[in-house]
């Protein structure tokens, strides 16, 4: 079969001051009718670039310096296409649609969306009004938005994250694609969401022949969806193959490595993350030899001396870009599986109860009117129950909204309960005043999602790590805060040389540990982390995890881990809460929760998890929801889950089912045995 669409040797520099840096160097990827491919790799490896290139979005002062980009077989290069020239507008949203990461900043929030729609098929397909309205309520119904006739006249901040994406899908697929690039289209969504969109994509492609190019981090969602994948680093193609073969037979260290650093939902427990060391080159720095080297555990001599390599065949099919034979690679892997560690030694068994929560609620009013009147309230969290050891690790899962972060803060005490209990270390502290809660806060800290953000960027390092010593007046001396700054660096393994640095001047990872430093400055003994390792690439996010685990097991803490992801939370936690709507649905060890899930809820976010193996993702079922969660404002009266529920019954709509005990350490809130 020929390809569809053929790029061959993509060069792509950025001028930066007065300098021209390379950023993509010499690309080369193709895709044939129908097909599904992904393209995968750490941020800064060139996928989003690669994507802009191919359809001449570049911003400011990027463009394409050399390759050419065909489509069909007629030779014909779209890159000798002016970007804004009728030609290139016909390609681009017409041939090659794309959707990008974040939906919110792709649709207009002064236009209908159905507006929108409309405009993009008279664009494209010439229809006249009436005609083009008609074929957008369509596309709004093959997407599944519901009601499209009505939610045609809606605007962009009356829908959620997951239907505002279904949205950018349905615009994207009005123009009739021939390819479509769905570059992170799913990243910030739910993992029940990203399945079903991604469930809707893969059965378009079959149904309509349309090409797909799914961009991203995540390599479970290329082992469940692609049919051939593409390996990108510091700019360049390293692997290529069929989805099975890179899973089953990876060839280039760089995605063995990869492959070895994210936690899997069918991993033993005890597995041991290994990440890849070192950072990326900046492309300014791009070394003449194999760029990745410098992070390589297979590297040897001829790595750094030869020029940097090329794709050569390691097998039918099969493409690395490795100077090292299969005879030194084997040798190498003898060396590593030497001294590597597969397995983490067994935790020391919990201790005393820390904290205990019991019956928590937490409500919130609603205001209305120029006045601002109370109209009414609504509970946000209902009888929430738990407790946590010292030692031991809570991971806290579900979907947006459900309410883990307002659970967080109530921990916090940022937020006062509206009912219930929060004993921590044998005092309440439920509805203790500002001044009363000190001693307590030096006992309880908080990790945040965001590095960046989280962290002052007026203050260096070394003033934000200290700031905790300061507050708590815990520190004697100059030279003891001095000292403790010190310690705490290392504690991280950070160099504390870097202190007098601000945070724009590390990387993502080095920001999270230094929020991780920050929270241990007080010596406190539980710890709240909220999506800690969400916003990093995975090979930084097992260097953050391994360092939890090892500051667990030298400093006796116990943490709350509140993520998206499961297979993290299963790796890291001790016990698992999923929560819906504000709710306990089930509460157990992890590998209970996760190996032999009791509640329908668990059921289904577990089977929406992509394992990394195309083997295994062939023999799991998935099991879908029907719609989005719903506001806690519109909760159902019954159980939270009825309206979702395949198993529902005439009672789940009438009664709250309370947590029960099953016996083997599992908890769950449901009337079925």
């Amino acid at each position: 079969m020929s390809n569809l669409l053929q790029i061959r040797d993509l060069y792509t520099c950025f001028r930066v001051e007065k300098e021209l840096i390379t950023i993509l160097d010499g690309v080369s990827l193709h895709i044939k009718p129908g097909e599904i491919i992904g393209l995968v790799g750490e941020s800064g490896s060139g996928k989003s670039v690669t994507m802009m290139s191919t359809i001449q979005l570049l911003a400011g002062s990027g463009r394409v310096t050399a390759g050419s980009v065909e489509l069909d077989d007629d030779g014909q290069n779209i890159l000798e296409y002016a970007p804004t020239s009728t030609e290139m507008q016909k390609v681009r949203g017409g041939r090659i649609g794309m959707i990008f990461q974040e939906p919110m900043t792709s649709l207009n929030p002064v236009i209908t969306i159905g507006d929108q729609i409309q405009e993009t098929i008279m664009l494209h397909l010439g229809l006249d009004k009436e005609a083009a309205k008609k074929k957008a309520i369509e596309m709004l119904r093959l997407v599944n938005i519901p009601d499209p006739e009505e939610r045609f006249n809606h605007y962009t901040q009356q829908f959620s994250g997951g239907m505002r994406q279904r949205i950018m899908i349905a615009m994207v697929l009005a123009a009739q694609p021939d390819i479509l690039i769905a570059d992170e289209a799913t990243t910030a969504l739910d993992v029940t969401t990203q399945a079903q969109l991604l469930d809707m994509i893969r059965d378009l492609a079959v149904e309509t022949g349309i090409s797909v190019i799914i961009v991203t981090h995540n390599l479970g969602v290329v082992a469940r969806y692609a049919q051939r994948i593409y390996v990108m680093y510091a700019g360049n193609v390293v692997e290529t193959a069929t989805a099975d073969e890179i899973f089953k037979n990876p060839q280039h260290p760089y995605t063995r490595g990869l492959l070895k650093a994210i936690p899997r939902l069918d991993d033993p427990k005890d597995r041991v993350l290994i990440p890849i060391n070192g950072l990326p080159p900046l492309p300014k720095d791009r070394p003449p030899f194999c760029t990745f080297q410098h992070r390589c555990r297979y590297r040897m001599d001829k790595c750094h001396t030869l020029d940097n390599p090329r794709l050569t065949e390691s097998s039918p099919d099969h493409f690395a870009a490795c100077h090292l034979t299969q005879a030194e690679k084997q040798a190498k892997q003898t060396e590593i599986d030497k001294v590597e560690h597969r397995h983490r030694d067994p935790k020391n068994a919990p201790g005393d109860i820390c904290l205990q929560v019991d019956g928590l609620g937490k409500s919130f009013n609603i205001y209305k009117g120029v006045i601002q009147r109370k109209v009414g309230s609504f509970n946000a969290l209902e009888n929430i129950t738990f407790n946590v050891r010292k030692g031991e690790t809570l991971g806290i899962v579900g979907e947006s909204g459900c309410g883990k972060t307002t659970l967080a803060r109530c921990l916090l005490r940022m937020y006062t309960p509206s009912t219930g209990s929060i004993n921590l270390f044998g005092k309440d502290i439920t509805h203790l005043k500002n001044r009363e809660l000190a001693p307590f806060r030096k006992k309880l800290s908080v990790v945040f999602q965001d590095p960046f953000s989280s962290l002052d960027p007026r203050m260096d390092a070394g003033t934000i790590v200290g700031e905790p010593l300061r507050i708590h007046r815990m520190m004697k001396t100059h030279n003891d805060y001095l000292k403790r700054v010190n310690e705490l660096f290392e504690l991280v393994g950070m160099d504390h040389n870097l202190k007098d640095r601000f945070p724009h001047e590390f990387s993502g990872g080095q920001r999270q540990r230094l929020g991780i430093a920050r929270a241990l400055a007080p010596n406190p003994d539980l710890m709240i982390l909220d999506e800690p390792v969400s916003a990093l690439d995975v090979s930084i996010q097992a260097q953050v995890i391994n360092l939890l685990e090892e500051l667990q097991s030298k400093l006796g803490l116990a943490y709350i881990f509140i993520a998206h992801d499961i297979a993290v939370v299963k790796h890291i936690s001790d016990r698992i809460l999923v929560m819906y709507l504000g709710r306990v649905m089930e509460l157990g060890d992890s590998e209970q929760v996760c190996d032999n899930p009791q509640h329908p809820y668990t059921k289904a976010l577990l089977s929406a998890v992509p394992i990394a193996d195309p083997e295994v993702e062939r023999t799991r079922k998935f099991v879908g929801l029907k719609g989005e969660v719903p506001s806690v404002m519109r909760r159902p009266v019954g159980c939270p889950f009825s309206d979702r529920c395949q198993f529902v019954m005439e009672r789940c709509r009438k009664e709250v089912p309370q947590l029960r005990d099953l016996g083997n350490g599992q908890s769950m809130a449901c009337f079925l045995e």
